[in-house]
């Protein structure tokens, strides 16, 4: 018989942590949204019951709107104190408090999209999931994250929430600042592929993000101070015609990020030029599936200014990378294609 999970809030996470764990585990789910507990029966995600009837769980998933994720969880940790009650906000020191068999966690991915209809099975998949419990419960947990196929890794709330607030908190502050800078700019809109690579995660919900913000907000205002002083140092490079020092901050600053990938926190990408006939997309796809290298995720770019191409993919490795260029035929270097 199998294990049995629980998933309350069938939304983008919910409903795909209910995807890619099933047929490893029953899922039973809730919602308040009749239209998301019809369509997550109807299409076999989830078995909607009571949250009275999770008491038989392996553990509880708490996947509700961030703002009510504090009332959530002092609930389901009441009706349910036998169980292991897990959430997945992103932030995690406002929730130190819960007690019973809580254990924090954050999936470090999404999509601009809400919503059960968005919701994907591989959504997970070589994504970093952050668990802040220890102790058997959270090796518990552990293990359900491993078969989503993400990548747990351990931290202190505190230390997630300082982190993230670098990582994903200021950088979406700052592409709604710089989507909105250049749209009142006056300027035409010709926009390239680095500005939407830059400000994709600026198409995120405001509502979302403005209570984020306020439970992290300490920690956001110290990323956003610091990201306000390197703004200030090149500007005043700039300024005093330092183009030497400029030059220098922007290699250093590149080989910074070199350094992040080498330590696998995010993949290889590589830009392919496409000819716009019917079936040039298979064509690049088939001849990596034909030498059996996976591609970790696909883009298409709306624009080919600052990039070599207009299909953007991404790899686990440089190895998988620079065989994919050898495939396709094409010769690279270190930056693009």
């Amino acid at each position: 018989m199998k294990k049995r999970i629980g998933i309350i809030g069938l939304g983008l996470i919910g409903g795909s942590i209910a995807l890619s764990l099933r047929g490893k585990f029953d899922i039973v789910g809730y919602d308040t949204d009749s239209f998301t507990c019809d369509y997550a029966n109807s299409n076999n995600i989830a078995r909607i019951v009571p949250i009275e009837e999770m008491t038989s769980c392996e553990a509880v998933f708490v996947c509700v709107p961030v703002s009510a994720t504090s009332s959530a969880l002092e609930s389901v940790t009441k009706l349910l104190p036998d169980v292991i009650v897990s959430d997945v906000a992103s932030v995690k020191a406002p929730f130190e408090f819960i007690g019973g068999r809580y254990v924090g966690t954050h999936p470090m991915a999404g999509t601009e999209k809400g919503g059960i209809r968005a919701a994907k099975a591989h959504l997970f998949e070589n994504a970093y999931w952050v668990i802040t419990g220890s102790g058997k419960d959270a090796d518990t947990v552990e293990s359900i994250i491993k078969l989503t196929g993400a990548k747990p890794v351990r931290m202190t709330a505190s230390e997630h929430d300082r982190a993230v607030s670098y990582f994903s908190h200021a950088p979406h502050a700052v592409a709604y600042a710089l989507v909105s800078a250049s749209v009142e700019s006056g300027g035409s809109p010709i926009a390239g592929s680095g500005f939407f690579d830059t400000t994709r995660i600026a198409g995120s919900s405001g509502e979302f993000w403005s209570e984020v913000f306020k439970l992290n907000k300490d920690n956001v205002l110290s990323a956003l101070g610091i990201i306000d002083g390197e703004l200030s140092k090149i500007k005043s490079m700039l300024s005093s015609d330092d183009y030497d020092g400029l030059k220098a901050y922007m290699n250093a600053a590149k080989l910074k990020r070199e350094a992040l990938f080498c330590g696998g926190a995010c993949g290889e990408a590589l830009y392919v030029d496409l000819v716009d006939r019917i079936g040039e997309f298979e064509r690049v796809t088939g001849k990596l599936a034909g030498a059996g290298i996976n591609v970790a995720s696909i883009a298409l770019m709306p624009g080919r200014e600052g990039a070599g191409g207009a299909l953007r993919l991404e790899f686990e490795n440089s190895t998988d990378r620079l065989r994919a260029a050898k495939a396709l035929g094409i010769t690279t270097d270190k930056e693009s294609v």
